[in-house]
C-alpha cells in the first residue's frame, strides 16, 4: 500500500466515512457529506482514520491519494496502491478527512459547513440560543445539529427558512424558532 506522508500541524476536516467496499479490483464506496461540488476529487490527498479497532488503517492516520472517483447514486473511490477486494476490506470501517488547504475556494455568501461548529446561534431577537454542534447530509439538505443552552439538542435543516442569516464575521448564525424550544 501507498503510505503517503501529513503533517499534523494541517487542518484536517471530516468529509464522510466508509463503511463498504465495491466490486473486487479495490474500489470503496464512500459516504460523503457533501457530493454535490465535492473537495474530493482525483488527485487529493485523504487522510483515513479507523473508527474500530478491526481495521488495518494506522490508528494515527494514514494518507492515500484518490486515483479515481465517480459521483452517482453512490460514490465510488478508488485510492492509490490499494488494489484488491482484501485490502479494502482489510481498511475498512474508516473515516475521511482533507487537508484545509485542499478545500476548494467558494464564493461570498457561502459558507463551509465545517466552519459553522462551534458558531454560536441567536433568535431574530439577537439572543444567544445554543451553538451548532455538528451537521450532517440527510440526502435531501445538510442538517445542523444545534446544542440549546438547557443541553437539549434539536436537528434542522440548513435552510434559509430555519437560518437566514450566517455573520461568519461575528460568528454567529440567527435560527427562526421553529417552536422545539
Amino acid at each position: 500500500m501507498a503510505k503517503l506522508e501529513f503533517k499534523m500541524s494541517e487542518e484536517y476536516i471530516e468529509m464522510g466515512s466508509c463503511t463498504k467496499a465495491h466490486g473486487l479490483k479495490g474500489d470503496f464506496i464512500f459516504n460523503l457529506h457533501n457530493t454535490i461540488d465535492s473537495s474530493v476529487k482525483v488527485g487529493v490527498k485523504l487522510l483515513l482514520k479507523p473508527f474500530t479497532d478491526t481495521s488495518s488503517v494506522d490508528p494515527k492516520g494514514e494518507t492515500f491519494e484518490v486515483e479515481n472517483i465517480r459521483f452517482g447514486n453512490k460514490v465510488i473511490a478508488r485510492l492509490m496502491g490499494v488494489d484488491s477486494r482484501n485490502q479494502v476490506d482489510a481498511m475498512m470501517p474508516f473515516t475521511i478527512f482533507i487537508s484545509r488547504v485542499d478545500f476548494k475556494e467558494i464564493a461570498d455568501g457561502e459558507v463551509y459547513l465545517s466552519d459553522l461548529v462551534g458558531i454560536g446561534v441567536f433568535d431574530s431577537e439577537d439572543a444567544r440560543v445554543g451553538v451548532v454542534l455538528n451537521f450532517y447530509d440527510n440526502g435531501a439538505q445538510p442538517v445542523l445539529v444545534i446544542e440549546l443552552l438547557d443541553g437539549n439538542k434539536i436537528e434542522l435543516p440548513f435552510v434559509e427558512a430555519f437560518f437566514p442569516d450566517v455573520n461568519m464575521d461575528e460568528e454567529k448564525i440567527t435560527m427562526i424558532n421553529p417552536g422545539l424550544y
